[in-house]
This record gives structure tokens, sequence and C-alpha cells, in this order.
């Protein structure tokens, strides 16, 4: 899966950003969180931010690692753009983009 096959994903599963709430972003959190755990990327240290952060219009979750501390793992911008993992590569994105497909298929109506 690539970044805009995950925003097809959203979008044709009928959601918008009414779902980017607390509760969904957390979930959706700890859902990235066991991908890039159970992946062992990045020497096993890939993990997720303990919170999600949601503003008028925009959410994110962060991720670190034993070289970074933080960086993008999802972002849902002001402009309606979903951005994943602007940083990774096609190998690191991968969990990133497994727990967003995971969530929508757990919220999808």
């Amino acid at each position: 899966m690539n970044s805009n096959e995950a925003r097809v994903l959203f979008s044709g599963a009928n959601l918008n950003y009414s779902v980017v709430t607390q509760k969904n972003m957390q979930r959706l959190r700890t859902l990235i969180n066991k991908q890039m755990k159970d992946s062992g990327l990045i020497k096993g240290t890939f993990s997720c931010h303990q919170r999600a952060k949601i503003r008028e219009g925009y959410a994110e979750i962060r991720c670190r690692s034993f070289y970074f501390d933080n960086r993008e793992a999802v972002t849902f911008n002001t402009d309606g753009f979903i951005g994943f993992a602007g940083w990774a590569d096609e190998k690191n994105i991968q969990p990133v983009l497994a727990g967003f497909a995971e969530w929508v298929k757990e919220i999808a109506p």
C-alpha cells in the first residue's frame, strides 16, 4: 500500500473529518503503534508518541525511534489532506499505512 491508496481507502469508505475525534485518534494511534512495534523496523525502536493531538480542523500522531524523536506518523490537515510519514521510505511507512487501513475498516459505516 502507498499513501495515495490509503487516502482512497479513507474516502472510499465514506469517511470524513467528523471521525477525527479524540477517541478515534487514540484508537488509530494504538493500531499504528502496534504495527510499528511488531514490524521490528528501525532496530525495533519504532513507536508512536503517547497521545494524538487534535486542534480545530487538524489532528496528528507523531512517532519516534532511537535516532529521531518527533516525526509525522499521520496528519489530518486543515485543507483536507491526510499526510503519512512524509519522511519515511517505502519500507518504514508500511506500519503506518497498515495501522491506518485497519482503523478505516473498524470505523467505516
